[in-house]
């Protein structure tokens, strides 16, 4: 399954994660170690003037594919990543007649 066809985001912040575990001494010492192998990336999409049409659009996709993974294409580097919504929702509010103020957020799987 791939992104909808909307507008490009206007901001692109990514995150890139990777889980440790540290366990603290009565010394003042850390020992610290990676949980995972790999790295995880966030991408945090923003739209400041996004339309009721692509607002509409975006929906339907979260609606039908939320708990899915799905492929999505960084608009400035180009590279393809699998991912899924990170969260339960997306964040809209009504900027100007019909245009949204819209922001989401994917995680790499």
């Amino acid at each position: 399954m791939a992104w909808p066809d909307i507008a490009t985001p206007d901001n692109v912040r990514q995150r890139i994660t990777k889980k440790q575990v540290r366990s603290p001494f009565e010394a003042g010492y850390v020992q610290s170690m990676a949980l995972h192998t790999r790295s995880r990336r966030k991408f945090s999409l923003s739209w400041e003037f996004m339309s009721s049409s692509d607002l509409s659009t975006l929906e339907t996709y979260f609606e039908n594919n939320i708990g899915s993974t799905f492929s999505w294409t960084h608009p400035i580097s180009g590279t393809t990543y699998t991912v899924g919504f990170t969260e339960n929702y997306i964040d809209s509010r009504n900027v100007f007649s019909d245009y949204y103020s819209v922001s989401v957020t994917l995680e790499e799987q």
